[in-house]
């Protein structure tokens, strides 16, 4: 049997090189290549099984310069003009992003959907990689009416990639919620919730634009959805706050200020726990108000999480059998667990990396 190879894009990132790591335990057949504009800037790997190429996401045809055969292509650099997607696309490859912030998500789809697809797309952009996503449907999937509201903790002392700070660009954007009553235009930094996280930090968490809001509603049984952020400094949390609702930030937007903004929040640290709390509130087959309460901690911070998100998608693709390979089309975080990977099995996989889950 020939080996499979999984090509990794942006693959010597603080999120790339964790994918990498992760599979290269996980498949001890599987052969990876690093891909980024500047291959010969990737730290080495102490492994024959790992190689490096050229993949430029605003060249034409990023893919170019890939040769051989690749099972899988994970994104986890900006795609804005979607050049990658539609690169792996034509080549008839699976696909996974884990990048796209919800217009430019929005974006893709309705790119894939004027285009014919011949291999899955796994659209996985929503809260580190749609973790938090993926454990909303996974706790909610006895209910039904289900409203979820999700709730990050996002650390200063983080680790964290460049990419990871596109949503600071997108603060004087209004978007749309789902609630039960119906759709509703909100802003970032907005309504406040009073929140207490897993580590017994209360705070209040702000409204936050995320695929989060779009991919959770095609499930059946969740009719409203939410997210939120705050950050552990409440003082940080306050200025953003206050810059958001004066309009100073709207006054600070656009790339000439695009530094200065990014120097207010994005100072990433040596690494810190993130910690996520969903918040479920449906009804039983009886008819009964349930109210579900899920803690998500990763000590090893949000990169590690978001690594393991994709890593998490990845496995469906890599390890389903010869003639049982997914169909061709879309599939959110959401669409994870079928017979190959159940709810005791995804959750298992994120415990066995050091991943609390308190429910």
């Amino acid at each position: 049997m020939n080996k499979k190879t999984v090509l990794i894009v942006g693959g010597y990132g603080a999120v790339g090189k964790q994918i990498a790591q992760l599979l290269l335990e996980r498949h001890p057949d599987l052969n990876i290549v690093l891909g980024g504009r500047s291959p010969e800037k990737a730290e080495p790997f102490a492994s024959d099984r790992i190689q490096t190429g050229v993949v430029d996401n605003n060249a034409e045809d990023p893919l170019q310069y890939i040769s051989g055969n690749v099972s899988l292509v994970i994104n986890s650099v900006n795609d804005l003009h979607d050049r990658l997607l539609l690169s792996a696309v034509r080549r008839k490859i699976p696909f996974i992003d884990v990048t796209r912030w919800t217009e430019l998500f929005q974006q893709s789809i309705a790119k894939l959907n004027a285009t014919e697809i011949h291999a899955p797309v796994v659209l996985s952009s929503g809260w580190m990689a749609g973790t938090a996503s993926l454990f909303a449907s996974l706790f909610s999937d006895s209910l039904k009416n289900v409203s979820v509201n999700i709730h990050a903790l996002y650390s200063l002392k983080d680790k964290a990639g460049p990419d990871s700070a596109a949503y600071m660009d997108r603060m004087t954007i209004p978007f749309y919620i789902t609630e039960q009553k119906g759709r509703r235009l909100v802003f970032p930094m907005s309504e406040p919730a009073h929140v207490k996280f897993p580590n017994g930090y209360a705070t209040r968490s702000y409204r936050l634009d995320t695929p989060d809001h779009v991919t959770l509603l095609k499930a059946g049984n969740i009719e409203s959805a939410s997210f939120r952020i705050s950050f552990d400094s409440k003082a940080s949390t306050s200025a953003l706050v206050g810059l958001v609702r004066s309009g100073i930030w709207k006054m600070i937007s656009g790339d000439r200020f695009r530094s200065f903004r990014r120097k207010l929040l994005y100072n990433p640290g040596t690494g810190s726990t993130h910690h996520v709390l969903i918040h479920l509130m449906g009804r039983d087959h009886e008819g009964s108000l349930i109210e579900r309460r899920v803690g998500i901690s990763d000590p090893l911070g949000q990169t590690h999480l978001t690594a393991l998100g994709a890593a998490v998608q990845a496995e469906k693709i890599l390890r389903t059998p010869e003639g049982e390979q997914l169909a061709p089309g879309i599939y959110y975080p959401e669409d994870l667990p079928d017979k190959q990977m159940n709810k005791h099995d995804i959750i298992t996989f994120f415990k066995q990396y050091g991943v609390l889950i308190s429910h």
